[in-house]
């Protein structure tokens, strides 16, 4: 069977985790890549095996013959990627948020529907065993029925201290806190529990900042059987790094956290029951990670193996550009609310 054509588009997180995700499919072959930085593309060229390399991904998308584009670039920017290749036919992994405003992931969900093309956004959480192991929970109500839900996010982001002008903190280029990282606890949290009803949102910044994007964030979330959830999100947390979501339910509680830098590998799973109010660890068979290897490999490549299945057994799959929209439409919600003062806002 012919190999599936791939290029990745972007040096950074492309190369880090796209690129080797996709060499591990036995059904694809990287031949091209993309970068700014012509000298760097060239570089990732001859390092990594690679057929072509550009510093322009229009030239690209017009001379190499692909079956899959992986795009790891701002928002702002994939928002065009997605638009040409949609037109192409050429299938897509992209990375979140899918673009920067919901006008513009409505568009581009409904070529993607008219062309019938396999594409996945990457929203990494589902693909862990945790999370995974509590969505069962929940479901058989091993606890009882689910009463409200608390997350709390907090890290200290050096983009914020060293540029300013880095996309991750402007709102027009999708950066910002919500863009940014609140998109995968909008994902994670309708995947795990049900559709949410209506959003009340308060977003801010620190004066001392002059981008456009937010730094802090607290939302609340109202589900369409009446249960809430509170996030409380900060990327200027000093000194702390934290992602602790707490399921209350009318016996029990399931609490998931993760005190540490590696978002993905080092969380901690936890149940209490109501009348012992002890707290038992469940264990989880660490992921093995390699020297230099990013952890965020292993999520990443669950989705892209099922990307491919879509493209060759016509297996649609999730996340996909139907998530990726809904989430926006998320993100747009809890911006017009901040702008009304925190007035909940309804969604379809």
């Amino acid at each position: 069977m012919k190999k599936l054509n791939v290029a990745i588009i972007g040096a950074g997180f492309g190369v880090t985790s796209h690129l080797p995700a996709f060499k591990r499919n036995k059904h694809c072959k990287v031949i091209a890549l993309c970068s700014r930085n012509l000298k760097k593309s060239n570089f990732l060229k001859n390092k990594n095996n690679i057929k072509y390399y550009f510093n322009n991904w229009k030239k690209m998308l017009s001379e190499v013959d692909l079956d899959i584009v992986s795009i790891a670039v701002p928002p702002i920017e994939q928002t065009k990627i997605i638009n040409i290749c949609l037109k192409k036919s050429i299938a897509i992994f992209a990375e979140k948020p899918l673009t920067t405003n919901i006008f513009n992931s409505k568009k581009i969900l409904d070529l993607q529907k008219k062309n019938k093309i396999p594409t996945v956004v990457d929203f990494i959480f589902p693909e862990l065993e945790e999370w995974i192991y509590i969505k069962k929970i929940l479901q058989k109500k091993k606890f009882g029925n689910l009463k409200n839900i608390n997350i709390d996010l907090n890290y200290q982001s050096h983009t914020n201290l060293i540029n300013e002008n880095s996309w991750k903190n402007n709102l027009n280029q999708g950066g910002g806190l919500l863009h940014h990282i609140i998109c995968h606890i909008f994902y994670y949290i309708e995947w795990l529990f049900e559709s949410v009803n209506s959003i009340s949102a308060y977003l801010y910044k620190e004066k001392k900042y002059r981008f456009s994007g937010h730094t802090n964030a607290v939302i609340l979330l109202r589900f369409k059987s009446g249960v809430y959830a509170t996030i409380q999100a900060s990327n200027n947390s000093t000194g702390i790094n934290e992602h602790i979501i707490k399921f209350f339910n009318d016996t029990g509680t399931i609490i998931l956290e993760n005190k540490s830098k590696d978002w993905i590998n080092d969380f901690d799973l936890y149940t209490i029951k109501k009348k012992s109010l002890l707290k038992n660890k469940v264990f989880f068979k660490k992921k093995i990670i390699r020297k230099n290897e990013d952890s965020r490999l292993f999520p990443v490549s669950q989705i892209v193996n099922r990307l491919v299945e879509w493209i060759l057994l016509k297996k649609k799959t999730i996340p996909n550009f139907e998530d990726g929209h809904r989430v926006q439409c998320l993100i747009d919600a809890a911006i017009k609310s901040n702008k009304l003062n925190g007035k909940w806002i309804n969604l379809k």
